[in-house]
């Protein structure tokens, strides 16, 4: 006689694949809205279910297991697969195609402002059928996609990487023509610096360029990229741009980079999807969008 195995609690299998994928309780609660407690007792549920643990715990975060980490990625699929055909059966509103979809991004100021705004027009001309709501600040839990910056070592399975940043300084075109030549990195020591809310990534590029005698010149100290590369197109100054703040602006003619040295900062920009729940008809249509135009960008400023 076979015996036949009894599929665990889907409620178990949720509770498990968020905090998977979140990496938290916390936040699995808040997507699935229910408390931590409830979220944790599912997941111990699952695990006895089937015999063996899928996390291993520590203080406010948990970690999949060799096995559990295998058994999110499967899950996530699933439930991926799930509602996406169940949207494409659904005719609870009309038919798929004519139905207004909208779709909830946040979104990194910098991302926002120098590189994706611009390129909005051409998703609305190609989707006019996905409304998008943006918002530059909040939980990532509350909305579909969520375009963040993050430190390397800070990023969790929740984030996939779609580009790392790539340091590079650059001016407005007058300075090349100014008093002080700017021939070799070294020159840069001449020059007023527009630091990123501290002297850190000036420094470390510097340094990268062989160049570690003495303090890093006091300039101007920012807390909003935007304004950086404003400050940068006036003449101001001197700017360490990633390729995302630059692209448009180089192209543009707004700004050079004097040198062709571009050094990896330890972080990147990360997107993060809302699986399994919550996930709205055209989330899909924006996020392979946006992967195409990222991989443009890729092109576009030989990142491999």
């Amino acid at each position: 006689m076979v015996a036949v195995m009894v599929l665990p609690s889907l409620n178990g299998m949720r509770a498990f694949e968020a905090a998977a994928r979140l990496g938290s309780i916390k936040d699995a609660a808040e997507e699935l809205h229910l408390t931590p407690s409830a979220v944790s007792r599912h997941i111990r549920t699952l695990e006895k279910t089937l015999g063996q643990e899928l996390f291993e715990r520590g203080f406010r975060q948990v970690t999949p297991t060799m096995r559990g980490s295998y058994y999110a990625r499967t899950l996530s699929e699933a439930f991926e697969t799930i509602w996406r055909a169940t949207e494409d059966v659904s005719l609870r509103e009309g038919p798929r195609s004519q139905k207004a979809q909208r779709v909830k991004l946040m979104c990194e100021p910098t991302f926002l402002n120098l590189w994706l705004a611009d390129r909005l027009p051409d998703f609305r001309r190609l989707h006019p059928n996905v409304d998008l709501e943006i918002s530059t600040s909040g939980k990532r839990t509350n909305v579909d996609l969520a375009i963040v910056d993050e430190f390397v070592y800070k990023a969790g399975p929740a984030l996939t990487m779609m580009i790392p940043l790539l340091l590079t300084p650059v001016c407005a075109p007058s300075l090349l023509e100014g008093p002080v030549p700017l021939r070799s990195p070294a020159d840069l020591l001449h020059h007023h610096l527009i630091h990123e809310c501290e002297t850190t990534r000036w420094k470390q590029w510097l340094e990268q360029e062989g160049i570690s005698e003495g303090a890093v010149p006091v300039g101007s100290t920012l807390h909003d990229c935007t304004l950086i590369m404003r400050e940068a197109m006036n003449g101001a100054g001197i700017a360490l741009a990633d390729t995302i703040m630059a692209e448009d602006l180089l192209r543009q003619g707004k700004l050079v980079a004097p040198f062709a040295a571009r050094h990896a900062y330890p972080a990147g920009y990360y997107l993060q999807q809302r699986r399994s729940i919550g996930n709205k008809a055209g989330t899909s249509v924006f996020q392979d969008w946006l992967l195409a135009e990222v991989a443009g960008h890729k092109r576009a400023m030989n990142i491999a």
